[in-house]
């Protein structure tokens, strides 16, 4: 199952039915069946659905890999269809379902989902404590949050509560965005611990790594890629321990992405595009840019093209030779520096405010929203529509919502839907 999430596309889920106990650990790691024997009636059929989630944005970046790259195009042009005010502000990206829906983890301890018309479908409390890392939502369409108290809550698609059980790390550590599995599960990391879990929430598989986990997990051609504080890449596949097949170079802070088999991207440091080669461990550097820190991850589009947003407003596409494909300027730029203010000046403070990482469709479109405010679509063309030259003070996340549908969530609670 891991190495299949590695190396084909999206799949559509689908329902295996199997009778007994037996039937049903066949289709799970070999640790399985022990944390499955207290939750299985061996007497009765057992329902277990598999595949790629299913979702505009099923989870952080979109995909198991975190491409960045939307099922559905992007609108161009693009221009405010909606505007909701949540009570609680958002730190993380929301999620996307299949009907277009959004659900949006608050910095309080609840969850809304918010209907393709903007009206809020329903809002559920977990707990005493809002999760640090994004949500995900698995093959079955259950909601996974792990909240900071160190549970993993479930949720159904009406928002019923599936479950909610102590993952048995420190919840403070658990802001590292889970992956979910095809088979259904779930791994999550938090500080050295990674855990897998099974559909329904139980710890089947735990691991020790020599230092913290950051970023984002990945599917891995052969298990789940974790990145750690130093740029470490490590890849894990239960019953084997972790084993580390090479190094960035630096800290990918906001986490990387898988471009084909073989591929790792991430943007180091806030300066230099990075890729490693998982097989051999070869680390090369692909773009050290002159206009200003990079906002990773970066959106993989066709041919293995990367997509970065800088911060002199800039979007540069980086192909896998490490030429520059494109170059659109879609902010303003800031004011020049004095000639003799140096290179320090030339090159930006290195803690500029960070802006969401961008998004890219089938058809190449790119969507973005600036740390100012400024947030719309690039076309294929390099033409560039701006929907609003404010959306609001602080974007967090810009997520495909449907087709030709744009979601922006804002840190103050704001969510604006951007459509044709």
């Amino acid at each position: 199952m891991s190495a299949a999430r590695g190396e084909r596309g999206p799949r559509w889920p689908r329902r295996v039915r199997r009778a007994g106990l037996v039937a049903a650990a066949a289709l799970l790691p070999a640790a399985a069946p022990l944390a499955l024997a207290d939750g299985v009636d061996s007497s009765r059929p057992y329902t277990l659905v598999v595949g790629a989630p299913r979702g505009f944005a099923p989870s952080e970046r979109l995909d198991a890999r975190r491409t960045g790259r939307s099922p559905a195009r992007l609108p161009f042009p693009a221009q405010e269809a909606w505007r909701k005010q949540l009570r609680g502000g958002i730190d993380t990206a929301p999620l996307a379902d299949p009907r277009g829906d959004l659900v949006v983890a608050l910095t309080v301890p609840e969850v809304v989902k918010l209907g393709a018309d903007g009206r809020e479908r329903w809002r559920v409390r977990i707990g005493d404590s809002a999760p640090l890392a994004p949500a995900v939502i698995t093959s079955d369409g259950t909601l996974a949050l792990i909240t900071s108290s160190g549970f993993v809550w479930g949720l159904t698609p009406a928002g019923g509560v599936r479950f909610a059980v102590p993952l048995g790390v420190r919840g403070r550590d658990a802001d590292v965005t889970p992956l979910a599995l095809d088979d259904g599960g779930l791994v999550a990391a938090a500080g050295r611990a990674l855990v897998e879990l099974t559909p329904d929430g139980s710890v089947r598989a735990r691991a020790e790594i020599a230092e913290r986990a950051t970023g984002a997990l990945l599917a891995g051609p052969e298990g789940t890629l974790v990145t750690t504080e130093s740029g470490a890449v490590l890849s894990w596949r239960p019953p084997s321990a972790p084993r580390q097949l090479g190094a960035l170079g630096g800290t990918p802070r906001r986490g990387a992405a898988l471009a084909d088999a073989r591929t790792l991207l991430a943007v180091v440091d806030g300066r230099r595009l990075v890729a490693l080669d998982l097989p051999t461990g070869t680390t090369s550097v692909r773009s050290g840019t002159p206009f200003g820190a990079l906002d990773g991850p970066p959106a993989v589009g066709a041919r293995g093209v990367a997509f970065v947003l800088s911060s002199a407003g800039l979007l540069l596409g980086v192909d896998a030779a490490g030429n520059e494909a494109i170059r659109i300027a879609v902010d303003r730029p800031p004011p020049a520096p004095p000639p003799d203010a140096g290179l320090s000046a030339l090159l930006g403070p290195a803690d500029v405010k960070p802006s969401p990482p961008v998004v890219i469709d089938r058809d190449g479109r790119v969507g973005f929203a600036r740390a100012g405010g400024r947030a719309g679509v690039v076309d294929a063309n390099g033409s560039v529509s701006v929907a609003a030259e404010r959306v609001c003070s602080t974007p967090v996340a810009v997520v495909p919502a449907g087709e030709e549908r744009m979601a922006v969530a804002c840190r103050d609670g704001t969510v604006v839907m951007l459509a044709r």
